[in-house]
């Protein structure tokens, strides 16, 4: 592809040799001839030596690039129209289905798969080998289930959607009575509903609801190493980064980012465009259109003992405080 091709996809504006030939794409960390790396200003000068192109967002001084407005946006469609994804059809003879399944056109089931009875599989729908696919379960179009997913009886997964390696959908919540007859299980009788464009990273787990359903709602992007438990409703276009935890009933609005190991108890509610910060416990509700965090960043180890040793004194202290108070006239 030639870079005057390439500046009139992406929607930019082209500099230098219309007719270089673009051979592929690169990272700044590991350049190759003839590609096309997408990086700031400081790292397409460092390499300006080199036979390559540049996208950027603003001017810099090599020989041949392209500016845009957002360089992020413009790699996922670069990506997107000149690697995409490439996926099998064909049902295996080593696929275990059950009676009643229905499979639609250019589906997929990958070997050792498992298909319990009843379930639907829509157009393009991709199931990896190894996956176990319950009794009732509906998968929307173009859906793509890569290997070892299990997915559980009577969930619904919408179009669209993406779950990665070793993830669980509707197992049981978390659930159970504590009291003088024991501990004893709730039966968890509701399911999981993934709405549309929903993806899911690896080793990651909803649980089913306790009577009526756990939903992710649309276009939401969920990390490896996630939990999600019973009963939560997760609201469109939320961000949810790996060793998240979410007790039972969790509720979140749209937009919502939760930084990495975030935990939110039980029945909290976060609003429509909350920010988590990493490493933050969640206790109550939170208001949207906030940043939110309580962690604690990384400091010399020497310096954290004497803030320790400070800490272990502050009950010391609100004594003495309380006693100079009172002697106090």
């Amino acid at each position: 592809m030639k870079l005057s091709e390439l500046a009139s996809f992406l929607g930019g504006e082209l500099h230098g040799n219309p007719e270089f030939e673009v051979k592929g794409v690169s990272s700044p960390e590991n350049p190759k001839d003839g590609t096309v790396i997408f990086c700031d200003k400081a790292n397409a000068e460092r390499l300006s030596s080199m036979p390559v192109a540049f996208v950027v967002t603003e001017p810099v001084d090599v020989e041949n690039y392209i500016v845009v407005k957002d360089l992020r946006l413009s790699m996922a469609v670069f990506h997107r129209k000149f690697y995409p994804e490439s996926h099998p059809v064909g049902v295996s003879d080593r696929a275990y289905i059950e009676e009643g399944v229905y499979i639609g056109r250019e589906v997929y089931i990958g070997p050792f798969t498992y298909i319990g009875k009843g379930a639907v599989l829509e157009d393009g729908v991709k199931v990896y080998p190894f996956c176990y696919i319950g009794e009732g379960v509906r998968i929307g179009k173009g859906s793509v289930l890569f290997s070892g997913v299990h997915v559980y009886p009577r969930c619904e997964i919408g179009e669209g959607v993406r779950i990665h390696s070793g993830s669980v959908i509707g197992a049981d919540g978390f659930g159970y009575y504590i009291g003088p007859e024991g501990i004893v299980k709730l039966n968890h009788i509701g399911k999981v509903t993934i709405e549309d464009d929903v993806e899911i990273g690896a080793n990651s787990c909803v649980d089913r609801a306790l009577i009526d359903q756990t939903v992710i709602g649309k276009h939401t992007k969920i990390d490896n190493l996630v939990q999600i438990g019973h009963n939560c409703r997760l609201g469109e276009k939320n961000i949810i980064v790996s060793q998240v935890g979410l007790s039972g009933s969790v509720r979140t609005g749209k937009n919502v980012i939760l930084g990495g190991q975030v935990g939110v108890a039980d029945h909290v509610e976060i609003g429509d465009g909350a920010v988590v910060a990493a490493k933050s416990g969640v206790s109550k509700s939170l208001q949207g259109g906030k940043v939110y965090g309580a962690n604690l960043p990384a400091i010399e180890w020497s310096k954290w003992k004497k803030i320790y040793a400070y800490l272990l004194k502050i009950p010391e202290l609100f004594k003495e405080k309380k006693h100079e108070d009172k002697d106090s006239p």
